[in-house]
């Protein structure tokens, strides 16, 4: 276990440096890349790299755009993408437990044919799809009916039906995914010796499932759940722009200079400490999340651990 996050915090040392100056290079070296449409490059001067660090690591200053502190800018984006990506998370877990389970028949102990194509196409499915397919549906029952608007917000943030489109959206891929984990999981753990004597003693399904094969099958559902949370950063950035959720996925957008509205880029495109810290922001969270459920299914399973250990030994 000791080892196990040893290597995963060297890792979180060495990607999120880089990361930094990998966004931070990119917005600076490459300056055709940040102009308007007009041709226009961005005229702005900013100070390198060597200087700017030497302001995060002695003042906890991580640059400004303008006048602002790029913190300030920050802060509140952060959490209502955390906020975004918890409930979609939550959900993922949920449906996509219950789903895989009710995919594998109790008569056969098998995933029926129509299961594992729904779940193996879903999976596979971008959820932004999805996300156009619905707004779009919605839109057009209102131009073709008496209603004066759609029946759930399809834009903007709040702690209420706001949540319910970008939430599903965010969530479908991830929780098919999982769900298509957990079924293969158990119908291979269904197929084992010790269920079938489980089986022969007369055990009720109940019983077999959540005594017996669940059980087993936690610990690579925690690591699936940690993949989960990075196919979500991964859709983050397009679903808050589709459902103009004012999270760091749009201000992310907004500095390199794309816009699903059309408009001309605005302050924040082409700012180095702005896409430094942003894409510092988005590898931490994909590598704490890794960190977390990596540690979680050791904890829950400690033959991983064992096995690494007898491994070393035989080798020694």
């Amino acid at each position: 276990m000791a080892q196990l996050i040893t290597r995963k915090f060297l890792l979180i040392l060495i990607f999120l440096p880089l990361l930094n100056f990998v966004g931070y290079a990119y917005a600076q070296v490459h300056p055709r890349l940040f102009s308007s449409p007009l041709g226009n490059a961005v005229s702005a001067e900013f100070e390198p790299y060597s200087t700017y660090v030497q302001g995060v690591l002695f003042e906890g200053d991580l640059g400004r755009v303008g006048n602002v502190p790029v913190t300030q800018i920050l802060s509140e984006p952060v959490q209502n993408s955390l906020v975004l990506v918890g409930f979609s998370l939550l959900v993922s877990i949920v449906l996509g437990l219950l789903v895989g389970l009710l995919s594998v028949s109790p008569r056969t102990k098998r995933m029926s044919t129509a299961g594992l194509f729904v779940l193996s196409a879903g999976s596979s499915m971008p959820g932004f799809l999805l996300g156009g397919v619905l707004l779009a549906g919605m839109v057009y029952l209102v131009f073709f009916s008496d209603a004066t608007s759609t029946f759930l917000p399809i834009s903007g943030y709040g702690l209420d039906e706001h949540l319910i489109l970008p939430v599903l959206v965010l969530a479908i891929q991830p929780t098919l995914h999982l769900a298509k984990v957990v079924a293969g999981l158990l119908e291979n753990e269904l197929q084992k010796d010790y269920i079938q004597v489980a089986r022969s003693k007369g055990l009720s399904w109940q019983r077999l499932l959540w005594s017996h094969a669940l059980p087993n099958m936690v610990s690579p559902i925690l690591v699936t759940i940690g993949e989960s949370v990075r196919l979500m950063v991964g859709a983050l950035v397009i679903i808050e722009a589709v459902f103009i959720w004012p999270g760091i996925g749009r201000i992310f957008l907004f500095t390199i200079g794309l816009r699903l509205d059309a408009r001309p880029p605005g302050v924040y495109f082409g700012n180095p400490p702005l896409l430094a810290a942003i894409a510092v922001i988005l590898g931490a969270i994909l590598l704490l999340s890794d960190l977390l459920f990596s540690v979680l299914a050791n904890v829950v399973d400690p033959r991983l651990s064992q096995t690494k250990d007898e491994l070393e030994t035989a080798v020694a």
